[in-house]
């Protein structure tokens, strides 16, 4: 999940201001940022071209993200466990163990807290030392960064932001309780049952039968759109999105920066591809989203434009609402047994592609909850890149799985994608992605600066979109 909804240059510092009114109190405010900056090394500039995204540079998304959005996700998490103490001690304790349950989540509450100090005052990474499955790598990857980038502002924000999500998880792996516990289970499920009219219209939407790159390139669009529903836009905001997508997508073809569908269509049905008609779908946000990523599968399989979809889940809990085997598992189950028929029709459809194998969870792995980028997995994990390259194509949905193909480098935004990639090129590539970052490459000349004069925050304001494609074909010869 990664969803900007305020501009970073003047919305992220108000935290320090809030309830202050004059002029005192705003000089007040003002030594303390800058006391803060100085502390901490921070300089007031936008991050450099060819640099890596980081909260050293003020004036960036990556500065707003460590200041204070970051923040307020391990504070709603301590709320929630706090406010949920009772109702999670009788789920996951027997009677006679319930009081040495309390005394863990109280030990947890203080690790939470303990790792919202360390971000907030620029502490450095700590080694993982309990039970992790994935530690090894994770220790590897710290020690191996220069001695300047082991912090939360000094380092890359990517390998920041992945390194909090994960310490966050290993409080609950390494318990004896709560092991099984996901901190974001309930907003993931909310996610879900508070769009279920949207639901049910998209449903109905897409109950036909047309077979052509109009109705695939508008489904592109639909899901590209369904990004939106993530848990740091506001439900209304949301509701309305996808209201007005479903009424006239095209009707957002000045937001789309990049529509390459037509690419990606000549490249599902092209018959001289040797490779098995499988699509890959590298997933992000559970809820809406992730039903939007099952209907735009449903039309690749019934128009015969692949014999299955392969969905590649998170290991474990990640950057609030990613989808995990759980979230996957439960939203089937729930749309199946949902009290509106044509809800559950789908959903026992979605059911039987996955009994027959034209939907299939792939096998669950840890590197796509490492902090590393895209192009080390041919020698990080080799098999997963296997198992990539027996696709025709891969999709890759959101704000993360974007940042970490371009290692959250501050590339120029007409930089070409595939040069972008350093090589990661299994196979074909799509990208679904609203930009929230100032993570871009592959546009046409002149849009970046014309959106710029248009609207400052286009590069932060989730208002923009792309559906950009990367043959691999030709880079391989297939």
């Amino acid at each position: 999940m990664e969803s900007p909804s305020k501009d970073p240059s003047s919305e992220g510092e108000q935290p320090e201001d809030e309830g202050m009114t004059g002029s005192e109190p705003s000089k007040i405010s003002r030594l303390l940022r800058t006391e803060f900056d100085a502390k901490y090394q921070i300089v007031n500039l936008q991050t450099p071209l060819n640099a890596f995204m980081s909260g050293h540079y003020k004036q960036s998304f990556a500065f707003f993200t460590l200041r204070s959005r970051l923040p307020v996700i391990l504070t709603n998490v301590i709320d929630t466990l706090t406010r949920d103490k009772s109702e999670l001690v009788a789920q996951f304790a027997s009677h006679e163990f319930s009081q040495a349950a309390r005394e863990e989540l109280k030990i947890i509450i203080g690790l939470i807290s303990r790792l919202k100090y360390e971000l907030q005052t620029d502490k450095s990474f700590q080694n993982f030392t309990g039970e992790e499955p994935d530690q090894e790598v994770w220790n590897n990857f710290i020690s191996s960064l220069p001695d300047g980038e082991r912090s939360f502002y000094r380092a890359s924000s990517l390998h920041a932001e992945c390194y909090l999500h994960r310490k966050l998880h290993s409080f609950l792996e390494n318990s004896v309780f709560l092991k099984s516990y996901d901190f974001f289970a309930k907003v993931k499920e909310q996610a879900l049952t508070d769009s279920i009219d949207d639901v049910l219209a998209l449903t109905k939407y897409t109950r036909r039968s047309e077979n052509n790159v109009e109705v695939f390139d508008e489904l592109l669009r639909i899901n590209m759109w369904s990004n939106c529903n993530d848990l740091a836009t506001d439900t209304e905001t949301v509701k309305q999105t996808n209201r007005q997508v479903l009424e006239k997508v095209s009707a957002t073809d000045e937001h789309v920066l990049v529509n390459q569908a037509a690419e990606i269509w000549r490249c599902l049905e092209n018959p001289k591809l040797k490779k098995q008609k499988q699509v890959d779908f590298i997933l992000d946000n559970a809820g809406y989203e992730l039903f939007s990523d099952f209907i735009l599968a449903e039309f690749m399989i019934e128009q015969g434009l692949a014999n299955k979809v392969r969905f590649h889940v998170k290991a474990h809990p990640w950057f609030v609402n990613d989808v995990t085997e759980r979230d996957f598992k439960w939203t089937l189950e729930y749309l199946s047994q949902h009290a509106d028929y044509i809800i559950s029709l789908i959903g026992k459809k979605f059911l039987q592609f996955i009994d027959e194998g034209k939907f299939e969870l792939a096998p669950i792995s840890h590197f796509w909850t490492s902090p590393h980028s895209f192009y080390s997995m041919a020698q990080m994990d080799p098999d997963l890149y296997s198992s990539l390259q027996q696709s025709k194509l891969v999709v890759f949905k959101g704000e993360l799985n974007y940042r970490k193909l371009l290692q959250d480098v501050c590339w120029m935004p007409t930089q070409e994608l595939s040069t972008c990639l350093r090589g990661f090129l299994p196979s074909n590539i799509c990208v679904l992605r609203r930009v929230k970052s100032e993570v871009m490459s592959g546009l046409p000349d002149g849009v970046g600066q014309a959106l710029s004069i248009k609207d400052p925050r286009w590069m932060v304001s989730g208002s923009y979109g792309v559906i950009q494609f990367v043959d691999g074909t030709r880079e391989f010869g297939y």
